[in-house]
Protein backbone atom coordinates (compact mmCIF):
# COMPACT_ATOMS: atom_id res chain seq x y z
CA UNK A 1 0.00 0.00 0.00
CA UNK A 2 1.96 3.35 -0.93
CA UNK A 3 1.56 5.74 1.89
CA UNK A 4 2.47 9.40 2.74
CA UNK A 5 4.25 10.72 5.64
CA UNK A 6 2.65 12.65 8.68
CA UNK A 7 5.34 15.72 7.62
CA UNK A 8 3.98 15.47 4.03
CA UNK A 9 0.15 16.35 4.72
CA UNK A 10 1.20 19.21 7.10
CA UNK A 11 2.83 20.71 4.35
CA UNK A 12 0.14 19.65 1.40
CA UNK A 13 -2.26 21.16 4.13
CA UNK A 14 -0.03 24.48 4.63
CA UNK A 15 -0.20 24.72 0.75
CA UNK A 16 -4.41 24.62 0.36
CA UNK A 17 -5.70 26.37 3.56
CA UNK A 18 -5.83 29.58 2.96
CA UNK A 19 -8.48 28.32 0.54
CA UNK A 20 -10.43 27.00 3.35
CA UNK A 21 -10.61 29.56 6.02
CA UNK A 22 -12.11 32.83 6.63
CA UNK A 23 -9.18 35.63 6.84
CA UNK A 24 -9.93 36.22 10.50
CA UNK A 25 -8.30 32.62 11.37
CA UNK A 26 -5.02 32.77 12.57
CA UNK A 27 -4.51 29.09 14.15
CA UNK A 28 -5.94 25.80 12.92
CA UNK A 29 -5.69 22.19 13.75
CA UNK A 30 -5.37 19.09 11.77
CA UNK A 31 -5.72 15.17 12.27
CA UNK A 32 -3.70 13.23 10.33
CA UNK A 33 -4.30 10.07 8.75
CA UNK A 34 -1.29 8.26 7.42
CA UNK A 35 0.61 4.38 7.94
CA UNK A 36 2.59 5.77 10.29
CA UNK A 37 2.93 5.11 13.71
CA UNK A 38 2.30 8.42 16.03
CA UNK A 39 2.51 8.29 19.78
CA UNK A 40 0.01 10.34 21.92
CA UNK A 41 0.97 13.02 24.87
CA UNK A 42 0.79 10.28 27.21
CA UNK A 43 3.26 8.00 25.29
CA UNK A 44 0.54 5.33 23.88
CA UNK A 45 -0.31 4.74 20.40
CA UNK A 46 -3.58 6.01 20.66
CA UNK A 47 -6.70 5.46 18.24
CA UNK A 48 -8.90 7.68 16.52
CA UNK A 49 -12.74 9.24 17.52
CA UNK A 50 -15.00 9.66 15.03
CA UNK A 51 -15.06 12.67 12.94
CA UNK A 52 -17.25 14.27 10.66
CA UNK A 53 -17.06 17.08 8.14
CA UNK A 54 -16.84 17.78 4.50
CA UNK A 55 -14.75 17.40 1.97
CA UNK A 56 -13.07 20.29 0.59
CA UNK A 57 -9.98 19.04 -1.29
CA UNK A 58 -8.78 16.04 -3.09
CA UNK A 59 -5.05 16.48 -4.38
CA UNK A 60 -3.06 13.89 -5.70
CA UNK A 61 -1.69 11.87 -2.13
CA UNK A 62 -4.28 13.31 0.14
CA UNK A 63 -8.07 13.88 1.12
CA UNK A 64 -8.92 17.60 3.25
CA UNK A 65 -11.54 16.75 5.65
CA UNK A 66 -13.05 20.34 6.81
CA UNK A 67 -14.78 19.84 10.57
CA UNK A 68 -15.18 23.27 11.33
CA UNK A 69 -13.85 26.68 10.94
CA UNK A 70 -10.27 25.88 11.72
CA UNK A 71 -10.19 22.12 11.83
CA UNK A 72 -9.30 19.56 9.26
CA UNK A 73 -8.65 16.15 8.94
CA UNK A 74 -6.40 14.80 6.24
CA UNK A 75 -6.21 11.38 4.90
CA UNK A 76 -3.94 9.81 2.62
CA UNK A 77 -5.97 8.83 -0.16
CA UNK A 78 -4.50 5.38 -0.37
CA UNK A 79 -5.85 4.81 3.03
CA UNK A 80 -9.30 5.93 2.41
CA UNK A 81 -11.90 2.67 2.31
CA UNK A 82 -14.44 4.05 -0.02
CA UNK A 83 -13.90 6.79 -2.71
CA UNK A 84 -15.33 10.75 -1.86
CA UNK A 85 -15.85 13.32 -4.08
CA UNK A 86 -15.60 17.29 -2.94
CA UNK A 87 -18.44 18.48 -1.15
CA UNK A 88 -19.50 15.21 0.62
CA UNK A 89 -20.31 15.20 3.89
CA UNK A 90 -18.82 12.19 5.26
CA UNK A 91 -18.23 10.25 8.95
CA UNK A 92 -14.71 8.36 9.30
CA UNK A 93 -12.86 6.92 11.42
CA UNK A 94 -9.08 5.86 11.64
CA UNK A 95 -7.94 2.43 12.75
CA UNK A 96 -8.80 1.32 16.86
CA UNK A 97 -8.43 -2.13 18.41
CA UNK A 98 -11.65 -3.79 18.61
CA UNK A 99 -13.22 -6.98 20.37
CA UNK A 100 -14.60 -10.27 18.61
CA UNK A 101 -18.26 -8.69 18.70
CA UNK A 102 -17.05 -5.75 16.41
CA UNK A 103 -17.28 -3.90 19.45
CA UNK A 104 -14.43 -1.05 20.10
CA UNK A 105 -11.62 -2.39 22.89
CA UNK A 106 -11.68 0.58 24.85
CA UNK A 107 -15.14 0.00 25.66
CA UNK A 108 -16.58 3.27 24.29
CA UNK A 109 -19.31 1.62 23.01
CA UNK A 110 -20.62 -0.17 26.10
CA UNK A 111 -23.91 0.56 27.37
CA UNK A 112 -23.94 2.38 30.26
CA UNK A 113 -24.40 0.94 33.96
CA UNK A 114 -25.98 3.68 36.36
CA UNK A 115 -26.06 6.65 34.00
CA UNK A 116 -22.29 6.41 33.73
CA UNK A 117 -19.88 4.41 30.79
CA UNK A 118 -16.26 3.45 31.94
CA UNK A 119 -13.68 3.10 29.02
CA UNK A 120 -9.93 3.30 28.79
CA UNK A 121 -7.94 6.70 27.59
CA UNK A 122 -4.45 4.52 27.15
CA UNK A 123 -3.42 0.98 27.49
CA UNK A 124 -6.18 -0.23 25.20
CA UNK A 125 -6.07 -4.13 24.58
CA UNK A 126 -8.28 -6.64 22.93
CA UNK A 127 -8.84 -9.88 25.10
CA UNK A 128 -10.00 -13.18 24.17
CA UNK A 129 -13.79 -13.73 25.52
CA UNK A 130 -11.96 -16.32 28.00
CA UNK A 131 -11.91 -16.72 31.79
CA UNK A 132 -10.31 -18.25 34.57
CA UNK A 133 -8.73 -17.55 38.24
CA UNK A 134 -6.69 -14.10 38.56
CA UNK A 135 -7.11 -13.12 35.10
CA UNK A 136 -7.58 -9.63 34.65
CA UNK A 137 -10.17 -8.64 31.87
CA UNK A 138 -10.06 -4.64 32.31
CA UNK A 139 -13.20 -2.96 30.99
CA UNK A 140 -14.41 -6.32 30.01
CA UNK A 141 -15.24 -7.78 33.47
CA UNK A 142 -18.57 -7.00 33.53
CA UNK A 143 -18.59 -9.51 30.91
CA UNK A 144 -16.86 -12.47 32.68
CA UNK A 145 -20.38 -14.35 33.11
CA UNK A 146 -20.66 -14.86 29.43
CA UNK A 147 -16.84 -15.81 29.00
CA UNK A 148 -15.22 -19.08 28.22
CA UNK A 149 -13.94 -20.79 31.23
CA UNK A 150 -10.11 -22.37 30.31
CA UNK A 151 -8.27 -24.41 32.33
CA UNK A 152 -5.76 -26.30 30.27
CA UNK A 153 -2.30 -23.90 31.52
CA UNK A 154 -0.84 -24.26 27.75
CA UNK A 155 -4.07 -22.87 26.22
CA UNK A 156 -3.68 -20.35 28.89
CA UNK A 157 -0.15 -19.01 28.12
CA UNK A 158 -1.07 -18.94 24.23
CA UNK A 159 -4.04 -16.72 24.77
CA UNK A 160 -2.05 -14.18 26.76
CA UNK A 161 0.82 -14.48 24.95
CA UNK A 162 -1.36 -13.75 21.93
CA UNK A 163 -3.36 -10.45 23.66
CA UNK A 164 0.09 -9.54 24.88
CA UNK A 165 2.59 -9.66 22.02
CA UNK A 166 2.85 -6.72 19.80
CA UNK A 167 2.89 -6.22 15.74
CA UNK A 168 2.82 -3.85 13.40
CA UNK A 169 5.22 -1.45 15.36
CA UNK A 170 3.39 -1.99 18.24
CA UNK A 171 0.14 -0.67 16.43
CA UNK A 172 -1.68 -4.04 17.13
CA UNK A 173 -1.19 -7.31 19.35
CA UNK A 174 -0.84 -10.78 17.83
CA UNK A 175 -4.95 -10.88 18.87
CA UNK A 176 -6.15 -8.18 16.76
CA UNK A 177 -4.57 -9.71 13.32
CA UNK A 178 -7.15 -12.40 14.33
CA UNK A 179 -9.92 -9.97 14.54
CA UNK A 180 -8.71 -7.18 12.21
CA UNK A 181 -9.20 -10.36 9.71
CA UNK A 182 -13.14 -10.85 10.55
CA UNK A 183 -12.58 -13.98 13.12
CA UNK A 184 -15.96 -15.62 13.41
CA UNK A 185 -16.87 -18.97 15.23
CA UNK A 186 -14.34 -18.74 17.71
CA UNK A 187 -13.74 -21.01 19.96
CA UNK A 188 -11.29 -23.15 22.42
CA UNK A 189 -10.16 -26.62 22.46
CA UNK A 190 -9.55 -26.31 26.21
CA UNK A 191 -8.27 -30.15 26.16
CA UNK A 192 -6.92 -32.09 29.36
CA UNK A 193 -3.19 -32.13 30.59
CA UNK A 194 -3.60 -36.11 30.02
CA UNK A 195 -4.39 -35.33 26.97
CA UNK A 196 -2.21 -32.86 25.63
CA UNK A 197 -0.15 -34.60 22.86
CA UNK A 198 -2.95 -36.32 21.23
CA UNK A 199 -5.58 -33.44 21.67
CA UNK A 200 -3.49 -30.52 21.15
CA UNK A 201 -5.08 -27.41 23.07
CA UNK A 202 -6.05 -24.52 20.70
CA UNK A 203 -7.55 -21.83 19.09
CA UNK A 204 -9.92 -21.45 16.46
CA UNK A 205 -11.86 -19.44 14.36
CA UNK A 206 -13.32 -19.11 10.59
CA UNK A 207 -12.20 -16.11 8.62
CA UNK A 208 -13.70 -14.83 5.50
CA UNK A 209 -11.78 -11.40 3.55
CA UNK A 210 -9.55 -10.80 0.46
CA UNK A 211 -6.70 -12.73 1.63
CA UNK A 212 -7.65 -15.69 3.04
CA UNK A 213 -11.36 -17.78 3.71
CA UNK A 214 -11.61 -20.74 6.11
CA UNK A 215 -11.11 -22.13 9.48
CA UNK A 216 -7.95 -21.02 11.64
CA UNK A 217 -6.63 -22.95 13.94
CA UNK A 218 -3.40 -22.37 16.33
CA UNK A 219 -2.61 -24.99 18.49
CA UNK A 220 0.22 -25.82 21.01
CA UNK A 221 2.41 -28.59 20.08
CA UNK A 222 3.53 -30.39 23.35
CA UNK A 223 5.93 -32.57 21.95
CA UNK A 224 8.40 -30.09 20.30
CA UNK A 225 7.16 -27.13 22.62
CA UNK A 226 6.55 -24.97 19.49
CA UNK A 227 2.86 -23.69 18.39
CA UNK A 228 1.60 -24.75 14.89
CA UNK A 229 -0.98 -22.93 12.64
CA UNK A 230 -3.61 -24.60 10.47
CA UNK A 231 -5.34 -23.07 7.35
CA UNK A 232 -8.10 -24.70 6.04
CA UNK A 233 -9.41 -23.09 2.38
CA UNK A 234 -13.12 -23.05 2.43
CA UNK A 235 -13.05 -22.96 -1.66
CA UNK A 236 -11.43 -27.18 -1.78
CA UNK A 237 -10.81 -27.77 1.50
CA UNK A 238 -6.72 -27.66 1.27
CA UNK A 239 -5.04 -27.81 4.30
CA UNK A 240 -2.10 -25.87 4.99
CA UNK A 241 0.85 -26.63 8.23
CA UNK A 242 2.96 -24.31 9.58
CA UNK A 243 5.34 -26.04 12.00
CA UNK A 244 7.37 -25.03 15.09
CA UNK A 245 6.40 -21.05 15.32
CA UNK A 246 7.84 -19.54 18.68
CA UNK A 247 5.69 -16.77 20.16
CA UNK A 248 7.89 -13.93 18.81
CA UNK A 249 7.01 -15.07 15.06
CA UNK A 250 3.56 -16.28 15.75
CA UNK A 251 2.27 -12.66 15.05
CA UNK A 252 4.34 -12.03 11.29
CA UNK A 253 3.05 -15.78 10.72
CA UNK A 254 -0.71 -15.13 11.09
CA UNK A 255 0.07 -11.23 8.95
CA UNK A 256 1.57 -13.29 5.76
CA UNK A 257 -1.32 -15.88 6.16
CA UNK A 258 -4.64 -14.25 6.87
CA UNK A 259 -3.97 -10.48 7.01
CA UNK A 260 -5.26 -8.78 3.92
CA UNK A 261 -4.05 -5.21 4.86
CA UNK A 262 -7.79 -3.37 5.24
CA UNK A 263 -7.84 -2.72 8.74
CA UNK A 264 -5.61 0.00 7.90
CA UNK A 265 -8.24 2.06 6.11
CA UNK A 266 -10.16 5.11 6.78
CA UNK A 267 -13.51 3.81 7.52
CA UNK A 268 -16.10 6.29 6.22
CA UNK A 269 -19.67 6.81 5.77
CA UNK A 270 -20.93 9.63 3.10
CA UNK A 271 -24.10 11.35 5.10
CA UNK A 272 -24.51 13.07 2.18
CA UNK A 273 -23.26 13.60 -1.23
CA UNK A 274 -21.92 16.71 -2.36
CA UNK A 275 -24.63 18.36 -4.79
CA UNK A 276 -24.72 17.87 -8.11
CA UNK A 277 -24.17 20.72 -10.54
CA UNK A 278 -27.33 21.72 -12.86
CA UNK A 279 -26.62 21.63 -16.50
CA UNK A 280 -28.56 24.40 -19.04
CA UNK A 281 -29.28 22.97 -22.58
CA UNK A 282 -27.95 25.97 -25.26
CA UNK A 283 -31.07 25.71 -27.81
Amino acid sequence: MNTRTHQAAKSFMASIVNNHVGKNIRRYTIEVHVNEVRYNALGDIGGHTAQEGKVVEIGPDFTVVKRSNNSFGIIDNGLLAVPVQVGDKIRYQGYNKRRFDGTLADGSEDPAEGGARTFMLTGVKTYFPVKWDGRYLGVNEKFADTYTEISNPYLRDLITQMETASVNEGRRAVVNVLVDAGATNLRFNDSSEDDIISDPPAIHCDVANDRFKGHVEVNYDRGMDYYRLVLTRAEDGHVERIEDIDVFSLGQVLIDAIDDGNWLKVRVTVLQPAAKSRKTATI
